[in-house]
């Protein structure tokens, strides 16, 4: 098939959470099934052209493109080699793409033209296949801000060709992110003003919600893991206002669970560690364990675990039911290794809890790939009492890392987690359920319990470390839809 990715993110150099790792893994599983995969991101102002390998694409011309009663600039651009298994593509657009960053300003304010940013991305996303005589067969958009390329395909293009049939399918990475504006926004976008009054696609509570358009314009929708899309139609707070229109849809909604991305996060190989081991080998666990006590100047008391968090802190995460137990925890032994950043409130109460007992707590609040590598190897436990988690990629990782993970039962956590329980041989983590500090304490103090005893940590590990989230598998799934979704436009 050929396959039209419209994302705002894709990992390495477009990065804002785990859309961008999705984007950049997915498109590689799907190019290495034999399918002809093009993403289409903007060419955002902070991007260095010259060490991305980002060049003009000559062979097609400059254009104009109309976005409300603005016309903008537009010139395309490639990275890398045309050649390459994903063909990745940016749309320069100085009066629009020039700010550095990809949704806010540094100081974390939204940008004020999103909406315009938005549909001038779709708008070339759509021209390209034309414009490269490239029939698509499906237009895949992630998240919100792609969602005026579905909107624009049902629209613009219903009596016109792209060309291709064109499904459409909509993959929802975080329900949170809706993209609401006000009612007149609908000029913005050159739609008709009958879409943003009932019951038109983009009205919602007397705004236009563009994720809400997006879900019952697009022949299928998707979101990240099985049980996310439970939870989504099942309960107001998951489905954030949503959930009846998530429900309307049917068996045209339905949940796909991540891959894991084992190229980069793989510790037999793995250089930013100090030893390298595997399944068969965890004495280089051990000396990662040294090593990054060594590099924090923390020290557990003997026997006791090490519990690492690598994430955003903020309320979604979980770390306001952690903190409160985190000094007692330390008095009792434990050490934590502390890798992020967030709120600013959430930030301050990390580092005085920090400063309490520094020979315990150990908190960085910067962004540090590679020691979140560090971490992943060098702890016992790795912490995820995420409120909600539509799928998840670091239990992933730190299962591959033979870290068992501590995470709350929500999305994806519970698809990709079992729980370690004394009479089962087949648990790989430790589990709670209610999003109290009393609960997160439960299950630590069960995996303190359960580390004591080597031979049966170690059974726990091994099962750890054989679990399997490939990509192959997702794009599989992925397949599938695209099937579905073309057969829809046939």
């Amino acid at each position: 098939m050929n396959i039209l990715m419209v994302s705002a993110e894709m990992a390495p150099f477009a990065k804002v959470g785990g859309l961008a790792d999705v984007a950049a893994a997915l498109s590689r599983a799907l190019a290495a099934r034999g399918h002809d995969v093009r993403v289409v991101l903007p060419l955002y102002g902070n991007l260095d052209r010259e060490s991305e390998n980002i060049r003009p694409l000559k062979k097609l011309p400059p254009l104009a493109l109309r976005v409300g009663q603005m016309v903008h600039d537009v010139r395309f651009h490639v990275r890398g080699s045309t050649s390459s298994a994903v063909k990745i593509y940016l749309v320069e657009c100085p009066s629009l793409f020039e700010k550095h960053g990809i949704y806010t300003y540094g100081d974390g304010t939204g940008f004020e033209d999103s909406l315009s940013r938005s549909s001038l991305h779709a708008q070339a996303a759509l021209l390209l296949p034309r414009l490269l005589d490239w029939p698509v067969d499906v237009v895949h958009a992630h998240d919100a801000s792609s969602v005026p390329a579905v909107l624009y395909r049902q629209n613009w293009y219903a009596g016109r060709r792209i060309p291709g049939p064109a499904g459409t399918l909509l993959t929802i990475h975080n329900l949170a992110h809706q993209e609401t504006h006000p009612i007149n926004a609908v000029d913005t976008l050159g739609l008709s003003r009958s879409l943003a009054s009932y019951p038109g696609l983009l009205e919602f509570h007397g705004q236009i919600n563009l994720l809400k358009a997006g879900i019952l314009g697009a022949d299928l929708v998707n979101t990240v893991s099985p049980n996310y899309a439970l939870e989504t139609t099942r309960n107001q707070v998951f489905g954030c206002g949503l959930q009846e229109i998530l429900l309307s849809r049917g068996d045209d909604y339905s949940g796909i669970l991540n891959g894991g991305d084992y190229e980069t996060w793989d510790p037999t190989r793995d250089r930013d560690l100090s030893a390298s081991y595997g399944p068969d080998r965890l004495a280089g666990k051990a000396k990662c364990r040294t090593a990054l006590l060594e590099e924090l100047e923390i020290s557990p008391e003997s026997g006791k675990p090490v519990c690492g968090f690598v994430g955003r802190l903020v309320g979604q995460k979980g770390v306001d039911i952690l903190l409160p137990i985190m000094s007692r925890l330390a008095q009792d032994g434990f050490a934590f290794a502390i890798l992020g950043t967030g709120e600013p409130r959430l930030e301050k109460a990390m580092r005085e809890v920090a400063i309490q007992q520094p020979d315990r707590i150990a908190f960085v609040d910067n962004f540090d790939e590679s020691l979140a590598h560090r971490i992943y190897a060098g702890s016992d436990l790795f912490l995820m009492p995420s409120q909600f988690e539509p799928c998840g990629l670091s239990q992933m990782y730190a299962l591959r890392y033979g870290t068992p993970p501590v995470v709350r039962w929500t999305g994806g956590l519970a698809d990709t987690v079992t729980d370690a329980k004394p009479d089962l041989a087949d648990g790989t983590g430790f589990i709670f359920t209610e999003s109290r500090p009393e609960s997160l304490l439960a299950a630590l103090r069960r995996a303190e319990i359960m580390f004591a005893d080597a031979d049966r940590w170690l059974q726990l590990q091994a099962a750890a470390m054989a679990q399997d989230f490939c990509w192959g598998r997702a794009a599989e799934s992925y397949e599938r839809l695209y099937e579905t979704a073309v057969s829809r436009q046939s």
